[in-house]
């Protein structure tokens, strides 16, 4: 017989999976049902610009539906779940070091990103290429989906680095990014960790709109299934590049990869708590699905160690609230980067 521990742990996760897949649901029914309405009223409002068909948003040859109901979409939910089934099974879950408070962040982060953020983000880059650039709707329609693929993967991720790099450059977007490195542990909930501010303005998503809207739908979608498989399991604390190291024949393989995309070798690297074990760089290896960027602009650190301590040295545990919310919240103890 289980267990009252293993049921209660099992009852845990099919709440938490739940709740992830509901997030996803209300998600959909934003995109599905708000998007087109929204869109319309532009059309009547604005008669003189080219009208979109009913139903229909910027992905060329693709429907609002038909892009929330494609079989992509669910492969991204299916693994951020199986994933994180994987951490719940290896123990993760069960550290001390996830307090109450640190769980509310990362769901109420995920509600931010996915059903908040993203589609307000979404609808106002939409309204404003649909009033002032409606004439370049599809004007790259023609390019070949393979290379299309190519061209929004490097785009949106070279945005998302220089995005990414401003934060741990400028102290008041630092403020609104800290979130993202105050978890105790590496895990798929990381990537939806970042407080609203930061992800309101986060750029990537301004230039996603902006090449669905010239044609480049369905090689988005196809790219952003890429770009959440790498950054998904960059996050994670599944290792699956440590036992690849280990093989020899492997070895130029890996080479190549972990100089081409983020591997949680580089990424773990830069949530350590600390610089000082060899290991950690915390002001580096900022690329979020290719580890080129940082190659190029010299912000990486080759590594194939796992640093013990993840997060931050001075960390005091502001509240849920605080840290997702600044600077509408503010921490009330002193000692806290967000009292200010």
């Amino acid at each position: 017989m289980l267990s009252c521990t293993t049921i209660l742990l099992l009852l845990l996760i099919l709440f938490r999976s739940t709740s992830f897949y509901l997030n996803f649901r209300i998600t959909k029914n934003c995109f599905g049902q708000a998007l087109p309405e929204t869109l319309r009223f532009c059309n009547s409002a604005y008669p003189e610009q080219k009208s979109y068909a009913p139903n229909r948003f910027p992905f060329q040859n693709f429907t609002i539906m038909q892009f929330t109901d494609s079989l992509i979409y669910y492969e991204i939910l299916t693994l951020f779940a199986v994933i994180s089934i994987a951490e719940f099974f290896t123990g993760l879950y069960k550290s001390e070091k996830w307090s109450k408070n640190e769980w509310y962040i990362n769901f109420a982060g995920l509600f931010l990103s996915s059903t908040i953020t993203r589609p307000i983000s979404f609808l106002l880059t939409s309204y404003i290429l649909n009033f002032f650039f409606a004439d370049y709707f599809n004007f790259f329609s023609s390019v070949p989906l393979w290379l299309g693929v190519i061209i929004t993967c490097l785009l949106e991720d070279f945005t998302q680095y220089w995005w990414h790099r401003a934060a741990h450059t400028y102290t008041w977007l630092w403020k609104a990014h800290r979130v993202h490195h105050t978890a105790p542990e590496m895990s798929v909930f990381l990537t939806g960790r970042n407080s609203w501010i930061y992800l309101l303005l986060f750029p990537s998503r301004i230039v996603s709109t902006v090449l669905v809207f010239l044609g480049f739908g369905q090689a988005f979608l196809i790219g952003y299934f890429f770009k959440a498989l790498i950054g998904i399991s960059a996050h994670s604390s599944v290792r699956w590049d440590k036992p690849l190291y280990a093989v020899k024949w492997l070895h130029p393989v890996m080479w190549i990869v972990e100089r081409t995309i983020s591997t949680p070798a580089t990424h773990h690297a830069h949530h350590a708590a600390t610089d000082a074990d060899g290991i950690g760089v915390i002001n580096g290896n900022y690329g979020n699905m290719f580890f080129i960027w940082d190659m190029i602009f010299g912000t990486a650190k080759i590594t194939r160690e796992f640093s013990e301590h993840i997060g931050l040295e001075d960390y005091h545990e502001e509240p849920w609230y605080v840290q997702l919310g600044y600077p509408v919240f503010k921490s009330k103890d002193s000692r806290s980067e967000l009292s200010e």
